[in-house]
């Protein structure tokens, strides 16, 4: 495979703190990559570094050959990067139908095939069809998370990265969830996944890295990673 991501001496400070110490990440096309570690570790700082919401202090970010550390936001996600918050994210006061319509709407133009070509497409794909001209506000929370996955997807990205997308669900919504991500890579859509749930990054992710106060410590096979002894000490307190 090749990498289509590639994060090189990342570091970022807030005044005195450092979130992240000079990260080196890559992501390969077609994977769903997942990233673990304790609160603060810096996962979601990585995420929102990659996607132009923070600038680093130092180091690179490569998309295709492309540096884009310094891209706003929305250049990033016109560039084909998705993302999922850890706050489920819509317009409340409108109905579901119309927040997928708003996002197709800011879609990037590509050349590539995409299976959604439509708001109803998507909803469809997502399993929110009969809750269309439902308002968002409303959604019970697994739903809620189903329609940012819509949102992310109207996009048109080549990569999405999903911040603790199960943070919340019972274990029918992770399952669901699991079998959405699943087919991402068979429509071209690369993944870089964040939780906590080690179940769910499991079933997910056939490579785990895993960041430690702002440091990757650790990077492979998924159960090579589990097993590796500084894991099980600096994040799972010495067991599974």
């Amino acid at each position: 495979m090749n990498a289509i991501l590639e994060i090189s001496g990342l570091k970022k400070q807030f005044g005195g703190v450092t979130a992240l110490s000079g990260v080196d990440l890559l992501i390969e096309e077609g994977e769903i990559l997942g990233i673990v570690g304790p609160n603060g570790s810096g996962k979601t700082t990585l995420f929102n570094v990659i996607t132009g919401v923070y600038k680093p202090t130092e180091g690179h970010v490569t998309w295709r050959g492309r540096d884009i550390t310094r891209l706003a936001a929305h250049e990033v996600s016109g560039a084909g990067i998705g993302y999922t918050f850890q706050q489920a994210m819509a317009f409340p006061g409108l109905c579901v139908l119309e927040n997928v319509q708003i996002a197709c709407e800011h879609a990037r133009n590509t050349s590539r095939p995409y299976p959604w070509t439509t708001p109803a497409a998507l909803l469809d794909f997502v399993g929110l069809t009969a809750l269309s001209n439902e308002r968002a506000g409303i959604l019970p929370f697994g739903n809620l998370r189903l329609l940012g996955i819509a949102l992310a997807l109207a996009t048109r990205p080549s990569l999405i990265l999903l911040d603790e997308p199960a943070a919340g669900l019972n274990d029918k919504e992770t399952a669901t969830l699991v079998g959405l991500v699943k087919q991402f890579p068979a429509h071209g859509i690369s993944v870089c996944v964040i939780d906590h749930d080690m179940k769910l990054m499991q079933m997910l992710c056939r490579r785990l890295v895993v960041l430690d106060f702002g440091s990757k410590i650790a990077d492979g096979p998924t159960q090579d990673v589990l097993s590796n002894p500084k894991v099980l000490e600096v994040y799972l307190g010495g067991a599974l």
